[in-house]
């Protein structure tokens, strides 16, 4: 009796678990990506970083890379930009740039644009990364580097911000970025402009 009671209450945890299991595997992509944006709403005034709803769009920086048009043109021209703030030292920086690369190749006829600032790094660290990952979004740097840092509060590498196209901070999100939460904080940009 003893036994048949043990493979009962077996049976119904390996059940539990079979339907757990399902349930997240039948959620769909289209739910994840809701739920993602929703996630985003509703933490809609608790982003606390010191840059959001700081104007950047006339900030004097340097081209660096791909940089044909300025970061105020690039800003004015999308709806979205994404600024990400990296340095060749930063372990996180260098798993994200394909995901970025990626993102700006199969996005160039969207109304979004990538931009990359390098601080707080060497010149030919700078440029030894850009080579090695085959950079193909503008790049820039800051002209007062020391001063834009502290402004923007940028001392966590990386940073992303999502800005409008008036130059406006809507997002920021400091860690590695992919191009599902690329796609996600664009979204929310573009519903609260």
């Amino acid at each position: 009796m003893k036994n048949i009671i043990i493979i009962a209450l077996l049976a119904v945890f390996f059940f539990l678990i079979g339907a757990s299991i399902a349930a997240v595997v039948n959620m769909s992509e289209e739910g994840l990506k809701e739920q993602s944006l929703q996630t985003l709403q509703d933490s809609e005034g608790r982003d606390n970083h010191h840059a959001v709803g700081m104007n950047i769009i006339e900030e004097p920086v340097e081209g660096v890379r791909n940089d044909a048009e300025s970061l105020e043109t690039i800003i004015q021209s999308n709806e979205v930009t994404v600024i990400n703030f990296f340095a060749s030292w930063c372990d996180p920086c260098r798993r994200e740039t394909p995901e970025l690369n990626a993102f700006h190749e199969s996005n160039q006829e969207r109304p979004v644009g990538i931009v990359g600032i390098n601080v707080d790094d060497r010149a030919d660290n700078r440029d030894a990364f850009l080579e090695e990952f085959e950079v193909a979004y503008p790049v820039f740097e800051f002209a007062d580097e020391s001063g834009s840092i502290e402004e923007y509060n940028i001392h966590l590498m990386p940073t992303t911000f999502f800005v409008n196209s008036e130059g406006e901070i809507i997002r920021a999100y400091v860690g590695e970025v992919e191009q599902n939460l690329i796609n996600n904080y664009i979204n929310y940009v573009k519903e609260a402009s």
